[in-house]
Order: C-alpha cells, then sequence, then structure tokens
C-alpha cells in the first residue's frame, strides 16, 4: 500500500501566514496614525521643551538674562542686552520660531493668564509707562518677554499650550508644557506625574 501525498497547505501554514497578515496591516495603520494632528502638536511642544532647556543652559554658561515672546502662533528667545531686550542668534539653533495657522499658542504664568477676561486683547501685564514710548516698530524689534529664564537656571512659572485651531473634528487636540520656578520642564502638569 503506498499513501499519495497530497498537494495543499497545512493548517499550521494557513495560521502562520494569517498572522504575518495581520501583524503587516498593523504596522501600517499605526505608521499612517502617526501623522495626526495630535501628534503634531506633541512634536511642536517637544521641540518648544527641548529649544528651552538649551536656551536655559545657555543662559547659566554665559551668565545672562534670556525671555522668551509668545505670541498667538510663534514664540522666540531674545537675551537683556545694552539695556533692551533682543533677538538670540544661535548657530546650532532657531531661536525663533513661526508655527502652522492652524496651531495656536496660549500662555499662562502662574496661574493666570496672559490676558485677562477684563482687559482688553492688546494690554499686556508687561505694558509699563516706560515700555509704552516706544513705538510700535521698536517693540517689534525689540520685545519684551513674559517668561524669564535667568542666568541661575529658575524661571517664571508658565503653562504653554498649543492647541489645534479650526479641527473639524470632534476631537480636542492640545499639548501642554509647564515649566516651574526651578527651572524644570515637562510635557503636561507637574502634578499628573
Amino acid at each position: 500500500m503506498t499513501h499519495q501525498r497530497q498537494s495543499g497547505f497545512t493548517l499550521l501554514e494557513v495560521l502562520l501566514v494569517a498572522l504575518l497578515m495581520g501583524l503587516a496591516a498593523t504596522a501600517v495603520t499605526l505608521t499612517m496614525n502617526n501623522a495626526g494632528p495630535k501628534q503634531a502638536l506633541d512634536k511642536e511642544a517637544q521641540q518648544f521643551l527641548v529649544a528651552t532647556e538649551m536656551i536655559i543652559d545657555e543662559a547659566v554658561l554665559s551668565g545672562s538674562f534670556v525671555g522668551i515672546v509668545i505670541d498667538d502662533h510663534e514664540y522666540q528667545f531674545v537675551y537683556f542686552h545694552e539695556q533692551k531686550w533682543q533677538p538670540i542668534v544661535l548657530d546650532r539653533l532657531n531661536t525663533s520660531k513661526q508655527l502652522d495657522e492652524n496651531i495656536e499658542l496660549s500662555l499662562v504664568l502662574d496661574g493666570m493668564p496672559l490676558v485677562q477676561g477684563d482687559e482688553e486683547e492688546d494690554e499686556s501685564w508687561f505694558d509699563e509707562p516706560f515700555i509704552d514710548g516706544k513705538s510700535e516698530e521698536e517693540k517689534k524689534k525689540n520685545p519684551e518677554p513674559q517668561i524669564l529664564l535667568f542666568p541661575s537656571g529658575e524661571l517664571t512659572p508658565f503653562e504653554l499650550t498649543f492647541s489645534l485651531v479650526g479641527n473639524t473634528s470632534r476631537d480636542n487636540f492640545d499639548a501642554l508644557v509647564s515649566g516651574d520656578a526651578l527651572g524644570r520642564l515637562t510635557l503636561g502638569r507637574f502634578d499628573d506625574f
């Protein structure tokens, strides 16, 4: 009696191929989801955090006062020199960052938003009589920072929120960077850990 071998696939071979196809589909799905709006906000927040850490280190090493100017769609690092704030220029780091128009920044200092509900939009806590004498052009050339970074490594406590503006989905995406008075920075809030 001779046994004839039947051609075809065993159950084990079929299951192995199905498993490999499932893993490949999962990898493709995860790769495509990484380009979403939440990941873009997280990337911008992470870039701000890393740049700020580098600038704090630079302020400690140089012994100079540094500040961060926050606008609706951009932030800029400045330093105090010759009685005025001037933009920092470093070869290895872009110290001024213009964000996409669909990403908006909102700043909270010491638990208080930068613009209060009863203030006008153009009014700031940092508008002092000696500053009001400056022209608009001079204010843009030498902007006043909202966040101060000290040569000791300390900084003005803040929470900076990166928000997606004009989001058509029901999901609201935000990324938060927090800094405390000791100069520590984190994504999210310190009390979340």
